[in-house]
């Protein structure tokens, strides 16, 4: 077997097994055994079946209901009030911005110093 020198030959004979690979497991999901039987079920990939989301709606719940009480905020504030991760609780809200529950503007904030401002996000429930 020849060894790949070069981190670009790695990645390009590992791409070339992975099709092999997927080549005879594509090939013993339409072979039969001899009593008839398939060999293997067909692969996830080939059933063309949607996937489903990997966002869990129940999260956007707590956010959803502190805009509708509040009205619009940025994700600190909301955050502040869940008493939770700002960090989390942004993620959160961009995978509701995506799935469309939630609308996000442009928001120009004063500094607590009072000297310049600064941009942020303001989020509010999609109509």
């Amino acid at each position: 077997m020849k060894r790949a020198k070069t981190r670009l030959e790695h990645l390009a004979y590992e791409n070339t097994y992975a099709r092999c690979i997927l080549k005879l497991e594509r090939f013993y999901a339409k072979t039969k055994a001899k009593d008839g039987k398939m060999l293997r079920p067909p692969l996830p990939c080939d059933m063309g079946e949607p996937r489903t989301s990997r966002t869990d709606t129940g999260a956007f719940t707590p956010i959803l209901r502190v805009l509708e009480k509040h009205g619009p905020m940025t994700s600190k504030d909301i955050a502040r009030l869940l008493k939770k991760n700002s960090h989390n609780v942004c993620g959160t809200i961009r995978h509701a911005v995506d799935a469309g529950l939630v609308v996000k503007k442009a928001h120009v904030r004063s500094r607590n110093g009072g000297k310049g401002h600064m941009n942020c996000w303001l989020y509010q429930i999609a109509a």
